[in-house]
């Protein structure tokens, strides 16, 4: 099962590592590797900031409880009750339907307890992601052509955003 916890300080290594791995780093908006004083400055201020709220992904059963992700609400407008999500599993946990798990659990929070009209995200052309976004019940709202310049070449940026009751549970 997954949950959502407030992050300690035994998830920054865990964080820092995961935003460092390739297969994680291709599908960020940062330019570069982190270094650990920048990555300890960021996540260190995102606890003060009212307007970012990140949370571990825990896995949990009887016998483990255990980080394998970090989710997030950044960009939090509750005027306007919306915000821009962004989440990320350890590889070693890619593939076993948590990202998505995390995802339903982190929108139920977010229209639940903030409370939000409206979640978005970005997701890079050719991340597989958009699927797990859309079986969530994010619709693509549109494409930000040529938007981001990865390895030298220019690529789309699709835009995706789900409103308060069209969370899919299944």
């Amino acid at each position: 099962m997954i949950s959502l916890a407030p992050l300690s300080s035994e998830d920054s290594s865990l964080a820092f590592n995961w935003r460092n791995n390739p297969t994680i780093f291709k599908w960020c908006r940062q330019n570069d590797f982190l270094n650990l004083p920048n990555h300890e400055k960021w996540f260190n201020s995102q606890f003060d900031d009212k307007n970012v709220k990140f949370y571990a992904i825990k896995l949990t059963d009887e016998n483990l409880y255990k980080t394998i992700g970090v989710a997030g609400l950044t960009s939090i407008d509750l005027v306007n009750q919306r915000a821009e999500f962004s989440l990320y599993v350890g590889p070693e946990n890619h593939g076993k339907g948590y990202g998505k798990e995390a995802l339903r659990a982190l929108v139920r929070h977010g229209f639940n307890i903030l409370p939000l009209n409206i979640i978005w995200g970005e997701t890079y052309e050719g991340n597989p992601a958009y699927k797990m976004f859309e079986d969530v019940g994010f619709k693509k709202e549109g494409t930000r052509r040529e938007f981001y310049n990865r390895e030298g070449k220019f690529i789309d940026a699709h835009l995706y955003s789900i409103k308060r009751g069209e969370l899919i549970n299944a």
